[in-house]
């Protein structure tokens, strides 16, 4: 196996042991809020390049999750993730599309959303929190033994699979988490817009997995023990 990329996610998933038949991209835009029109074009030159290269594997994408969210059709990020599985589609014999929620683990990158709430909190930042937003999270490690278990089962080529944490969490609730790790009170107020909620119950079914990949995570006590894991 083979991991392409240099990121967090990169990282964590060059620990597993795959099949030498699995190449996985796990490369891109860090900043989902990034407007540079010159980075999303970079990205795409990019996996055009890698593309041509690869021979005989299965390529395997890591795109986001956030592509299910249809509000989300013209945000510049969306649309770069939509075409890149597009790309891959069209240029891969064998591929895979795995689409990955909001991942909590050791990572530098200050634009996760936990690392966000986290250091906003400690340098007494004001925080504006959509009223209603919720968020999909799960464990960098958990990730791992999903996908391990995913490729050392049978699999289905040429498809696309959305993993997700059966429980979405509301974003307020997470800052009341940081405040308990912390001890210190969070300043935020809450901002009356239409929210861009991920809704679960509409993802396709035949790209969801079954629920035995998800024994470890069963309630919302899950979000407050990765969080406890990671920022405590």
């Amino acid at each position: 196996m083979k991991v392409y990329g240099k990121g967090f996610i990169a990282f964590n998933l060059k620990k597993i042991k795959l099949p030498k038949k699995i190449f996985i991209y796990a490369a891109g835009i860090s900043n989902s809020n990034s407007k540079n029109v010159k980075d999303y074009k970079r990205e795409i030159a990019q996996i055009k390049k890698v593309v041509k290269k690869i021979n005989n594997k299965i390529f395997v994408y890591i795109s986001s999750l956030s592509v299910e969210n249809k509000k989300l059709k013209n945000d510049k990020y969306i649309k770069n993730k939509l075409k890149i599985e597009k790309i891959v589609k069209k240029s891969c014999k064998k591929y895979l599309i795995i689409r990955l929620p909001q991942i909590v683990g050791i990572n530098n990158n200050k634009h996760t959303l936990t690392n966000s709430l986290y250091n906003n909190i400690l340098k007494n930042k004001q925080l504006s929190i959509w009223k209603g937003s919720v968020r999909n999270l799960i464990d960098i490690d958990d990730i791992k033994k999903i996908l391990k278990k995913y490729f050392n089962n049978k699999y289905k080529l040429c498809s696309t699979i959305n993993i997700f944490n059966p429980y979405s969490v509301d974003v307020v609730y997470l800052v009341r988490i940081f405040e308990y790790l912390l001890n210190k009170r969070a300043k935020f107020k809450l901002i009356n817009k239409i929210n861009k909620n991920i809704n679960l119950k509409s993802i396709k079914r035949e790209t969801i997995l079954p629920l035995n990949y998800y024994k470890n995570i069963k309630n919302k006590d899950y979000i407050k023990r990765v969080l406890k894991k990671y920022y405590l």
